[in-house]
C-alpha cells in the first residue's frame, strides 16, 4: 500500500508526514496514557485530520521518524507495540504569527536570574 493518503474526492493526496502524526500523538497522550498503537494512531489521523491512511503506512512511518530520534517504541508480549512521540509538532505559521512577546515576558534565548527576580532579601 502507498503511504499516499486519500483526498475527499477518493484521488491520492500527499504524504503522511512527521507532523500529522505528532500532531496524533498531542490530541491522544496524556500523563496516564503516554503510549499509543500503532492502531491508536491510525484512528486518531482519521478522527482528528480525515486522514485515511493504512496501520502499516503509520507504522513505516513511525519506524523512520524512531531512527531520527522523534519517536520512541516498546514492546508488550510478543506483537504489541507502544509509540511514544520525543518531540511536539511544529507550530502553524498562523499560529506562530499569533504569538507576540508582550513586556515584562522573555523573548526566546533571553535568561532572568534569581536575583533579578526577587532582589536582595
Amino acid at each position: 500500500m502507498s503511504e499516499r493518503v486519500h483526498d475527499d474526492d477518493g484521488t491520492f493526496g500527499s504524504k503522511l508526514t512527521e507532523q500529522d502524526v505528532l500532531k496524533a500523538f498531542d490530541y491522544e497522550t496524556g500523563p496516564k496514557e503516554p503510549m499509543l498503537t500503532t492502531s491508536e494512531i491510525t484512528d486518531a489521523l482519521a478522527k482528528h485530520f480525515d486522514i485515511e491512511v493504512s496501520s502499516e503506512t503509520v507504522r513505516r512511518r513511525l519506524g523512520e521518524m524512531e531512527s531520527d530520534g522523534k519517536v520512541v517504541s516498546k514492546k508488550f508480549g510478543a506483537r504489541a507495540k507502544g509509540w511514544a512521540a520525543l518531540v511536539a509538532p511544529e507550530l502553524s505559521d498562523s499560529v506562530k504569527a499569533d504569538i507576540e512577546a508582550t513586556e515584562g515576558e522573555l523573548e526566546r534565548g533571553e535568561t532572568v536570574s534569581h536575583d533579578e527576580l526577587f532582589g536582595d532579601e
